[in-house]
């Protein structure tokens, strides 16, 4: 974790930027999946978030309450590969 851009409190819109992470590939800026309240933060400046782990808890309206999203897991692509003999012309 680089950086938090809100605090507890504070009030978000959807898509507005939260926080700044920084992955094995890339940094970025991640941005709220919905509006809301700001209810508590997770982790500090420098300190590591696992996949899966709580990030941030928002406070919602009733109509807008439920899973947003979940953090995908970093997993190997699948590769398929086609092995065929060659055979010898003696």
């Amino acid at each position: 974790m680089l950086d938090w851009l809100v605090e507890p409190g504070q009030q978000v819109e959807r898509n507005q930027a939260i926080v700044e992470l920084e992955t094995t590939k890339s940094a970025l800026e991640l941005p709220s999946p919905q509006a809301g309240k700001v209810v508590r933060i997770h982790g500090a400046p420098g300190d590591t978030i696992n996949v899966g782990e709580p990030l941030i808890v928002f406070e919602v309206p009733d109509d807008t309450a439920g899973i947003v999203g979940t953090v995908p897991k970093d997993e190997a692509p699948k590769r398929r590969v086609r092995l065929s003999a060659v055979l010898d012309e003696d």
